[in-house]
Parts: structure tokens; sequence; C-alpha cells
């Protein structure tokens, strides 16, 4: 199986544009991009315990007996180190912000048992390594004499793995998310902030297989490869310290947790069973670094 995420939804560059014209008289209204703009640029190192999980497919085995013709629930548990980089333009309490950030490979595993499989000990076992990418876009205003700000923004995430038996998975959600932030000045440099998202996306979970035990029409009556598309809504909500270190730069220290569940699977082959459901959660803690110029 191998992770990844495919936007679904045409080119994200289109949404993004779309999205600055419509929020344009919004979030900066009769404001230039000239003059007094402040730009902000920073990198970041991710720590993320990363769970993706597919609900069991009934029927998916069949006719072979095994595990009761039930392909069992897949998870792919690791902690990624995610690299970013990003910047914010500011303006007369306007923002917006640009961030990439992409994983090194990390590894997981997958078993199978059942007596009924045709191997020496009943045990089928895949190893798999995978990574994550993920980028967005927000443009945000700052409230409440700066202490709050709200914001809207587009994500796109892919998660992607390999396995050495054969099997590649790539799992992506990608939408618009909008949320809100409250922070207290706790020294005369640093300051504490809670921070509360909502997203609705879009997911496609992409799963081919090599491997003839799980490829081949002659051992299974339906293909057990997956090209299924679903939906989402979710949370996200952390809380972050940030500090001036001097004239010049700055630190946030944030944790964070994000939740989706994404349900209203349809696979493009009607004759493929797929899962119920896909879950991705992230429970990380952030490093950025600042340069103000």
């Amino acid at each position: 199986m191998r992770f990844e995420t495919n936007t679904r939804v045409g080119c994200p560059l289109l949404h993004i544009v779309v999205m600055a014209l419509l929020l344009s008289p919004i979030l900066w209204p009769g404001i230039s991009f000239a003059g007094d703009i402040l730009f902000i640029p920073r990198t970041s190192l991710t720590i993320s315990q990363y769970n993706f999980t597919q609900s069991k497919r009934p029927g998916a085995l069949a006719p072979t007996g095994i595990n009761n013709n039930e392909f069992p629930e897949v998870k792919f548990n690791v902690t990624f180190k995610m690299l970013g980089i990003g910047g914010s333009f500011l303006k007369k309490g306007y923002y917006f912000d640009a961030f990439y950030q992409k994983s090194l490979k990390e590894e997981d595993s997958f078993t199978l048992e059942d007596p009924a499989l045709p191997l020496p000990d009943g045990r089928f076992t895949e190893n798999f390594k995978g990574d994550r990418e993920d980028y967005s876009f927000t443009f945000g205003k700052k409230i409440l004499d700066k202490r709050a700000g709200i914001y809207i923004g587009y994500k796109d995430g892919k998660s992607q793995a390999s396995g050495d038996q054969g099997q590649d998975l790539i799992f992506q959600e990608n939408g618009f998310f909008i949320g809100g932030n409250y922070g207290w000045l706790i020294t005369e440099t640093g300051s504490l902030s809670i921070n509360l998202a909502y997203a609705k996306l879009d997911g496609d979970l992409t799963e081919t297989s090599s491997n003839p035990g799980f490829a081949s029409p002659a051992v299974l009556a339906t293909p057990l490869d997956t090209n299924a598309s679903s939906d989402a809504r979710g949370l996200s909500y952390g809380i972050s310290w940030s500090s001036r270190v001097s004239k010049n730069f700055s630190y946030t220290i944030g944790l964070d947790r994000k939740k989706y569940t994404f349900k209203n699977v349809i696979d493009s082959n009607p004759n493929t069973i797929p899962s119920d459901e896909f879950e991705e959660e992230f429970k990380s803690v952030t490093f950025s670094g600042y340069y103000l110029f």
C-alpha cells in the first residue's frame, strides 16, 4: 500500500487565485500592495505523530475465505520529522501567509494473519516506507487591538507509502479552512496564544498492488485496487508561545492537534469494495524561527 494524496478538484493554484479575488474586498479593503508592507520569512521544524486509518473492507477477499473474506483495518502510524519554509506579508493589520513543509521518509508495517493464507506461518507482512508534504495559503486580519485574529485559507496535504510486497498507497486531502486565535502578553517580549480552526476537505485514496495474491482476478472476485474519493469536516486546535530573541529574530513553539474523518467513500470502479471511511490524525510540536527586517 502506498500513501499519497492527489488533488481531485482541479488545479490548486486556480482555487487560490479565485479565493484571493473573492476575499480581496473583505480582507484588503482599499489597501494597495505598495508602501509599508512588512514581509516576515520563517523556517520551521515539526515533529508530528501521524495516524492514517483505513477501515475494514468486508467481502474484499472473497472467495478466498481468508480472514472471513474481510480485508482488515489498515493503519499507518509513524512520527514524521518535517522541515518547513514560509512567510507572511503584513499591512495595517491584514496579512497573507504562504507555507510549505515536507517530511523525511518513515517506516511502518502491515500484517495479515490467517491459517488459510498460503504461506508457511499463515502470515502476510508488508513493510512500508512513506513521507508527507503539506502546503497552505492563509488570508487574515488582526482584531481586538491585535490581540486576536480571524482567517480563512486553503490547504493541501499528501501522504504516500510503498510496500516491499508490491503495494502502493496514496492519500491526499485538500480544501478550505476558517479559524481564529487569541493571545495574551505574558512578558515584555513573550505571548501565549490559542488557535482553533474548522476545515472542509475532499480526500482521494489511490491504492494499487503488483502482488499476484492481491492483484490476480483468478484469486479475488473483485479488484483490491482502490481509486476512491471522500469528504470530511474536522477541527484543529493548539496553543503556542512566541517571544523575541533580538531586534531581528523571534521564535514560536506550538502544540496542536488535527483530526479529520473522511466518509461518503465512492470508488471509481463500481466492482471495488472500498472502506467505509478513512481517518487522519496529527499530534504535533513545531518550532518556528522568524526574521524581522
